[in-house]
């Protein structure tokens, strides 16, 4: 068998260095029950969000406990909900990946009628948001989850 995964990933899992357990609270525009929600500025739609466990390092949904899995989807729940109202995508996708950052977080990706692959996976390709873009994108953010 040839090794495909990077020679690092066994620590990865283990949250040697992760990025995702520093205090993200500077660039959430949510503290929820038990995650933080970082509007992405290198997004692959218009409204990508980032939905980050907190607390300890959890690579995987099923090593949260019963009542940190109900928190946590109560909180990925009010930031879709959120996501909605602000952007009005025909359809949001909950996208729980890690095959880079091993640390338990969902991407919402709002999905809208003109968007470059309807009824499959949008391609992981980013746009860089505009800085005074962004900042408003947090603020309303903020406003409809409030």
């Amino acid at each position: 068998m040839t090794r495909t995964w990077p020679l690092d990933w066994d620590s990865r899992k283990l949250g040697v260095g992760c990025h995702l357990c520093a205090d993200l609270t500077g660039r959430s525009f949510h503290s929820g029950r038990i995650s933080e929600a970082l509007l992405e500025q290198q997004a692959i739609a218009v409204g990508h969000v980032a939905v980050v466990f907190r607390g300890r390092h959890v690579a995987a949904f099923v090593d949260l406990a019963p009542e940190e899995l109900a928190d946590y989807w109560a909180d990925v729940q009010e930031v879709g909900r959120a996501v909605e109202r602000v952007f009005t995508p025909c359809h949001v996708n909950y996208l729980l990946l890690g095959n880079i950052v091993p640390h338990l977080h969902v991407h919402v990706v709002p999905r809208y009628l003109d968007d470059a692959a309807p009824e499959r996976p949008l391609p992981w390709t980013t746009t860089p948001v505009p800085d005074d873009v962004f900042a408003d994108q947090v603020r309303r953010l903020k406003d409809a989850i409030a």
